[in-house]
């Protein structure tokens, strides 16, 4: 198989070149195999050794397709004709795809009729897993001898084998390209050979089963009740047979497709479909013990560069956050400093507004609790009787003493207790009669004290220490 879109799997821009390998042929196909119409090269091979690990003729043929392409050191995908691998279809227990792959090549002989040696296998699931159930596997056996003597032919003639696969993994991949819209519904692929016929079944894109029937329009009936009327079917193979078989389906009511377009001519070789379709991962890939624990250490080695690319993305990241966060950091620092002159001359002004509310509250304050002297003077003027004259009136916080003559210093005492403004009225001093100048008759003097009571009237200044505005 050679496929110009298909990257190979070990190196971008190594090309593959894929072979189908039967016990007396080898076809290749090639994109740099110029002096072929259709890209594709044979070669007649004598039947593997049975008594030891070696194919002589496949080693000279492998020899001249690496001179035919001018290449030592060149990639192979290879498709192994029947009767090299049996492939069925299998219920196995829910199991991993490596422990799959490791029950089925220790228990060969169980799920094989060609597996009484040992052998190399290969599984593919047709679905979905569930959790639980059993799993259904295609799985594809061939003898492990045979593939040591294939192995050991690519090696002494300088090739490495990419990928091995059973010719029915690379039929399906052929009918997807045949027939695009099988990818995307249930569908069957009819490979005809002059031998026999097989019947692949493909689902989503994948291949599900493999059954075998006579060739020809023998077993039509048995393949047109297999895949039903409505089925979505393609044909493909060797001509002859594949005619009959399209006819004989055609009389039972089954519509069956002929291939169309560029694969037209390459599907009338089933050998060459399966050259030209090698590795494609549509079915079982053949693998051995070895290859397994390859890919698991590939795998995990995959694991181990992932994790740590994963630690430097999370390091570069964290720092990058850290980096950002100083930025911040900094821009709010210079943002600080270049506001700051303004807010101190505002922090300025509010102080001092501020204290000047404070003194403001305070002299409101003094000035309520005050007492009101001017309206204590006209008290005390309306209480004093007609008979008396104040000399003197001194005051002192909330205290005040009246100082004057009367004729009857009690009347005076009498009528400042009844005052409103006045409480706590007493005697502060001895009252005495004294002779007044000019000979008129004498008076008593007296000496009260008392207390104001606090009964004046607010100002219009608000009580408290109000809100400066800091608003500038």
């Amino acid at each position: 198989m050679v496929s110009p879109t298909r990257a190979d799997q070990t190196s971008k821009k190594r090309v593959q070149t894929g072979i189908a390998l039967s016990p007396t042929a080898l076809c290749a196909a090639d994109i740099r195999l110029r002096n072929s119409a259709d890209r594709t090269w044979q070669a007649t091979l004598e039947a593997p050794p049975q008594e030891n690990g070696h194919w002589p003729s496949l080693t000279s043929a492998l020899a001249d397709l690496a001179r035919t392409l001018g290449v030592t050191q060149g990639a192979l995908a290879i498709s192994l004709m029947p009767p090299f691998t049996e492939v069925r279809r299998l219920e196995l227990p829910p199991l991993k795809p490596d422990e799959l792959q490791r029950v089925l090549a220790r228990n060969a002989s169980r799920y094989f009729v060609s597996g009484k040696t040992p052998q190399i296998v290969g599984a593919s699931e047709t679905g979905k897993r569930v959790r639980g159930a059993a799993t259904s596997v295609v799985a594809a056996a061939t003898s492990a001898r045979l593939i040591g003597a294939i192995r050991a032919a690519a090696e002494q003639t300088g090739w490495t084998i990419d990928v091995m696969a059973p010719a029915e993994s690379a039929w399906a991949a052929a009918a997807l390209a045949l027939w695009p819209a099988f990818a995307r519904q249930s569908s069957f692929a009819l490979v005809a050979h002059d031998d026999r016929t097989d019947l692949l079944s493909i689902i989503d894109g994948r291949l599900v089963n493999v059954r075998r029937f006579r060739s020809g329009a023998a077993d039509a009936p048995m393949i047109a009740d297999t895949v039903g009327p409505a089925a979505h079917i393609g044909v493909l193979g060797s001509p002859r047979p594949r005619r009959e078989l399209a006819a004989a389906l055609s009389g039972l009511g089954v519509n069956a497709l002929s291939p169309t377009g560029e694969w037209t001519a390459t599907a009338e070789r089933p050998d060459q479909t399966a050259a030209q379709f090698a590795g494609r991962d549509i079915g079982p890939t053949l693998r051995s013990e070895e290859t397994l624990r390859v890919e698991a250490s590939q795998a995990r080695r995959l694991t181990w560069m992932m994790t740590g690319a994963a630690a430097v993305l999370f390091a570069i990241s964290g720092g990058i956050e850290l980096w950002g966060l100083h930025h911040q950091l900094a821009r709010v620092r210079a943002e600080r400093d270049r506001i700051r002159p303004e807010i101190a001359s505002t922090m300025v002004g509010r102080t001092t507004v501020e204290a000047t509310y404070q003194q403001l509250a305070m002299l409101n304050s003094i000035e309520r609790s005050a007492p009101q002297w001017s309206s204590i003077i006209a008290s005390l003027t309306d209480a004093l009787p007609d008979d008396a004259h104040l000399m003197a009136l001194r005051t002192r916080d909330d205290s005040v003493i009246v100082d004057g003559v009367a004729d009857h210093a009690a009347r005076v005492f009498n009528a400042l207790e009844k005052a409103d403004q006045l409480t706590g009225v007493k005697s502060a001093a001895a009252v005495r009669r004294e002779i007044q100048e000019g000979g008129s008759d004498a008076l008593e003097h007296f000496v009260i004290a008392a207390r104001v009571t606090h009964t004046g009237t607010p100002t219009t200044t608000p009580a408290g220490n109000p809100t400066p505005r800091t608003d500038r």
